[in-house]
């Protein structure tokens, strides 16, 4: 079985995408290039993750400078307060070992930095960036 992933929102401050999959997958997940609004100076974090998988076995989501976040049975994390972002640099990529028969994933990503659009923009003609200097 192949990974499959459906992008369900793309705006200026979130990505949320649908994964499904199973055992001995590796492949890129999020790429930044090609979401809205992307720029070369882009980053995201892991916000919210609600995840399924069948089996003994792990899921895990990597970004390029190597920070991971390893998912193992039924859980979720990012709602509860002592759970914060996870911050990474670069793309993000699945890979499950031998023992994950399958899964399922809900995954959040916010838009922090390097945005052409959005609210973590840094174009200083964006509106929310001018409104929040003057409220800060």
């Amino acid at each position: 079985m192949t990974i499959s992933s459906t992008n369900l929102v793309d705006d200026g401050f979130k990505v949320i995408n649908k994964i499904t999959g199973a055992r001995n997958e590796n492949e890129k997940l999020i790429e930044l290039d090609n979401l809205k609004g992307s720029t070369n100076e882009s980053e995201i974090s892991i916000a919210n993750a609600y995840y399924e998988i069948e089996g003994t076995g792990t899921v895990t989501l990597q970004f390029d400078n190597n920070k991971q976040f390893i998912m193992r049975g039924i859980d979720n994390y990012g709602l509860k307060p002592t759970e914060t972002k996870i911050k990474g640099t670069g793309d993000i990529t699945i890979t499950t070992d031998t023992n994950v028969d399958k899964f399922s994933l809900m995954l959040e990503c916010h838009k922090e930095t390097g945005f052409s659009n959005g609210w973590y923009s840094n174009n200083t003609n964006n509106f929310w960036y001018l409104r929040c200097k003057v409220c800060f």
